[in-house]
């Protein structure tokens, strides 16, 4: 499974995992039964109750616009997620890290029509499986992508209780405490990206996400050895909350 890494306006880098071409195809007819099947329904209910004429009105007025703008409707008022993305569990993401504005979701929007429908989705097959982001030209000209939602690289909590500790661990900072468990996370997946991949750009993170967990306990200065101090400071949450 091919993976991403986007960098949040936080400098906190985040790893997703992006959708294969399957799944996006598997999303896609998910959208269109369901969006079908609903619009016959209705159909079939307004041909109950109105004469011809009334019901091609309906038909144009209401149906032909609920079909072609249903999925740039769903994304933008599900935060980049459509029935059938949300059943795959897959969802559009900005490659800034930024949340995305209406101009980014007409864009993949308006290209459907020659990535999808135009050529039958040929396009869009063809141009995600070849790039290295999974971008269709849609994504291309939003700097979008679509991802995974339930990457198997997560952080979570339970891993973050995973840390082992002992009673007997000596407190280094206890201001620690005084973190929220989700900034704990954070360090946790930056430390975890330092990891996997020690890079210059991750090391920088590192040497910023060190300086912020000292402004925030109050420490005078910022140790020397940051890795060292975020991993000390981590266990001692681990250890406080534990023991809370």
């Amino acid at each position: 499974m091919r993976r991403i890494e986007i960098i949040t306006p936080q400098n906190v880098p985040i790893l997703y995992q992006l959708a294969s071409v399957r799944e996006r195809m598997l999303a896609f007819l998910l959208d269109i039964l369901i969006l079908l099947i609903t619009l016959y329904i209705i159909y079939l209910i307004c041909a109950s109750s109105f004469d011809e004429d009334t019901l091609m009105t309906i038909t144009f007025l209401f149906l032909l616009p609920i079909f072609m703008f249903y999925s740039l409707g769903m994304e933008v008022f599900n935060n980049g997620q459509t029935i059938g993305k949300k059943a795959m569990r897959i969802k559009v993401v900005k490659l800034t890290g930024l949340e995305l504005s209406l101009s980014d979701y007409l864009l993949r929007w308006a290209f459907r029509w020659i990535d999808i429908w135009g050529s039958l989705g040929s396009i869009a097959a063809l141009k995600v499986s070849s790039s290295t982001r999974g971008q269709r030209i849609g994504d291309l000209l939003a700097d979008t992508t679509v991802v995974r939602t339930n990457a198997d690289f997560t952080v979570s909590l339970q891993e973050l209780l995973a840390i082992k500790s002992t009673t007997d661990h000596e407190i280094a900072y206890p201001g620690i405490k005084r973190m929220k468990e989700e900034e704990m996370l954070l360090v946790k997946m930056v430390l975890d990206q330092y990891k996997r991949f020690p890079n210059p750009a991750h090391h920088r993170v590192i040497e910023q996400t060190a300086k912020g967990i000292a402004e925030r306990i109050d420490l005078d200065h910022v140790p020397k050895d940051k890795q060292g101090f975020l991993i000390r400071a981590l266990t001692d949450y681990v250890t406080l909350t534990r023991s809370a």
